[in-house]
């Protein structure tokens, strides 16, 4: 996968693991198995058995990378399980492999896990996970993303109580504007670049405020290409404003550090005293909050960042500083 540029590794997870280890931040929970229909409430049930499906039939080492859009027939998907493969992607760098389901699968019993410490009175809970899920809709995958790990979990915990979710990696969180579009006990809210210049290109703009019932509780800020870290957390804190006003029981943030300086993926230069804003700013709302790992691929700052981020979180939740 390397000559086509793959930064979603397996590297990134120890380099966050590497700093948060050096603290006594975390309280780690074993992860459990959940019903599939858990993804399949969000999900389309086609798309599910196709990944499933395409999955299981691939030998390790196999990897298969959409490059038939059938966009003009979406009626009749084609037969074929590889070809397929473009009728339910955004890209053509986002690979299917025999791993790609269970990793997402497990994604997402890891992000549950966390929502529900919440349910069970835990203040802040952390989903550590990949492959991400933010830009993964109703019926497609794409950006590394399979399911929507961050979505799941926004609906569990929408059965209780309003849920607020804000996206603050560098690309739009589509999926999630796309699965509660129509909604308004979920108000999805995203800071990123501006589509013109940043994936998907295709959502993410100021005019996107949902339909329907979810008319006005679908939130885009997006950014342009190079902004200071002053423009970034004015940003943050007119979203932060939108979402109290919503009054919401819970958070659920998708948390992506490609917003940093000199990430692969991202134009921006956030550095780790402006992550540790970002946190206790996140934090003074008071809420239940989730956060689940999305992107940030520099892992020579991706750990550094992430230590930065959580205390800052933990300052503002507990309200005192954390040395």
């Amino acid at each position: 996968m390397e000559e086509r540029g793959y930064v979603e590794s397996p590297v990134r997870i120890d380099a966050i693991l590497e700093e948060l280890n050096k603290t006594d931040l975390f309280q780690r929970i074993p992860v459990r198995h959940y019903s599939e229909k858990n993804i399949r409430a969000v999900h389309d049930h086609g798309f599910v058995d196709y990944l499933w499906k395409i999955c299981s039939k691939l030998d390790e080492g196999t990897a298969i990378y959409p490059y038939v859009f059938p966009i003009r027939n979406r009626a009749r998907p084609p037969k074929d399980l590889p070809i397929r493969a473009g009728y339910y992607c955004l890209d053509t760098f986002t690979p299917l492999t025999g791993n790609a389901y269970l990793a997402a699968k497990r994604a997402v019993d890891s992000t549950i896990t966390a929502a529900r410490q919440l349910l069970q009175g835990y203040r802040l809970a952390y989903a550590l996970v990949r492959p991400p899920g933010h830009h993964a809709e109703p019926a497609a995958f794409g950006g590394f993303c399979y399911f929507n790990s961050a979505a799941v979990a926004a609906h569990l915990l929408s059965a209780y109580r309003k849920v607020a979710m804000l996206d603050i990696d560098y690309h739009h969180g589509n999926g999630q504007q796309q699965i509660f579009y129509e909604r308004s006990d979920v108000l999805t809210v995203s800071i990123h670049g501006h589509p013109r210049f940043a994936y998907p290109y295709f959502s993410g703009f100021i005019g996107e405020k949902g339909k329907g019932n979810g008319n006005g509780f679908n939130i885009n800020y997006p950014l342009p290409e190079y902004i200071s870290s002053e423009k970034y957390l004015q940003t943050l804190g007119e979203a932060l404003k939108r979402i109290g006003r919503f009054r919401p029981r819970y958070l659920v943030v998708p948390l992506g550090f490609d917003t940093a300086k000199e990430d692969p993926t991202g134009s921006w230069s956030l550095e780790a005293d402006d992550f540790r804003t970002i946190g206790n700013m996140i934090g003074s709302l008071r809420l239940p909050t989730l956060i689940v790992q999305e992107g940030g691929y520099d892992t020579r700052v991706l750990g550094n960042n992430a230590l930065h981020f959580f205390k800052g979180l933990w300052s503002a939740v507990y309200g005192r500083e954390y040395k």
